[in-house]
Order: C-alpha cells, then structure tokens, then sequence
C-alpha cells in the first residue's frame, strides 16, 4: 500500500518531518495527526467497552509427501505463514496484494524464527547474481523488518535504494559525528563485478533509516539441485 514513510505521510496529509522525527522517537504526533495516519492506512482504534471484530482464520490443507505417509498430520499452529514477494518490491509496510507472489509457510519453533513476528520472504530476482555464490537467483530469504540494526558490518539485510527499489546486500553504516550523519554502504558478496553503492543517510534517505533498512536476513533455501 505505502512504499515507505514518506509515501504514508503524503496520502495522510501529514508533514513528512513530523513523521520522521515520530519513527526515531524524538517527538510525539498531535491527536489530529495520528487520526490522518489510522485513517490513511484503513486502521481504527477498539475501546474496551467495544467488542472486537472478529478474526478469519484460514487454514492451509498441506499435502502431506510420501515420507510422511502413516504420521500424525501436522499441528497448523506451528508453522508462520509469511508472505513471498520478489526482490526489488520487497519493503516495509503492508505488502501491495499486487506484488504478492504467493504464501511461504515457515516452522515457527525453529531457533533462529522463534520470537520473530513482522517476516517477509524475498525471491532473489532471475538474472540478479550480486551476491553469489551466497545467494543465487530463485534463492528464497526470510527477512525480520523488525530487526534494522546494522551495527555490525557484513550482516546480509533487505534495503533499498533511493529510488525505492529493494535488494539484498550486506551493509556497513558508518557513523560520521561531525556531520551528523552516517555512510551506507551497500556490498555485494560477487564485489569483481558489483562494486559497492554509497549512500548518506542524511542526504539520500532524508535522515529516515525505514527508507533505507528494511531488515535483517535471518535465514536462506537454497536450490542446490545443480551443485
């Protein structure tokens, strides 16, 4: 629905720098403000004297492969269903029902995905090898959006370019104190051919790291098939 923040902030009419300042936690939004926002994103607030609306729950009837013939079928509350997108759509807010590719059902009690809520899974793009031989074409990621800390240089993340187009690289941000700003910098694992993409927070993501990290890759299915 929203490509990023600045995007929200347009449709709701809202100053896009109030926003901004909100996402850092630097300065509340007025009452009229967040209203804009609710109403923009078709969200309502329940007081506790209201009843809840009710919740569709949709199961999936997974056939079960031939190995799993004669075992107890498995439980649906064990497993996430997260949503497949492709590459360069892939980003934060809601997902378009256009860019949806299809469900990606993930088993929730694995350790890495336990405690994880906000995932998305990203199809590397045909004919995109910038991260090879890590990451080949057709390979799926499971992106956490909630998990935007890049402090540690080399950590695979989803993030976007200026121009609002995702990708998977691994990031390095750089604090720079006497500009108040930080360097981004987007590298590629095949570097001979993807030279690396630097970025200022300031002045190319308006200062908002939400259009500029979307999040962490936490875990990676690979075709192997042909290895």
């Amino acid at each position: 629905m929203f490509r990023n923040p600045s995007h929200l902030a347009a449709e709701a009419h809202v100053e896009q720098a109030s926003v901004s300042r909100y996402l850092r936690n630097e300065k509340g939004l007025s009452l009229e403000s967040v209203g804009k926002l609710l109403d923009a994103i078709g969200a309502r607030l329940v007081f506790p004297d209201e009843q809840l609306p009710s919740r569709e729950v949709c199961w999936v009837d997974a056939k079960v492969v031939a190995a799993g013939n004669g075992l107890p079928s498995p439980e649906h509350e064990d497993y996430y269903a997260v949503p497949l997108v492709d590459e360069a759509g892939a980003g934060p807010g809601i997902i378009p029902q256009g860019q949806l590719i299809s469900w990606f059902l993930v088993w929730r009690h694995q350790e890495t995905i336990r405690h994880r809520a906000d995932l998305i899974a990203v199809r590397i793009a045909k004919g995109s090898d910038s991260m090879a031989p890590t990451l080949a074409p057709g390979d799926i990621v499971l992106v956490d959006r909630q998990d935007k800390n890049a402090d540690r240089p080399g950590r695979i993340m989803l993030v976007m370019d200026p121009d609002g187009a995702g990708k998977v690289k691994r990031v390095h941000a750089q604090h720079l104190p006497e500009e108040k700003d930080y360097r981004l910098t987007y590298y590629s694992d095949n570097a001979a051919v993807y030279p690396p993409e630097v970025y200022s927070l300031k002045r190319d993501f308006e200062g908002d790291w939400h259009r500029a990290i979307v999040g962490r890759v936490i875990w990676a299915w690979s075709d192997v098939s042909g290895k």
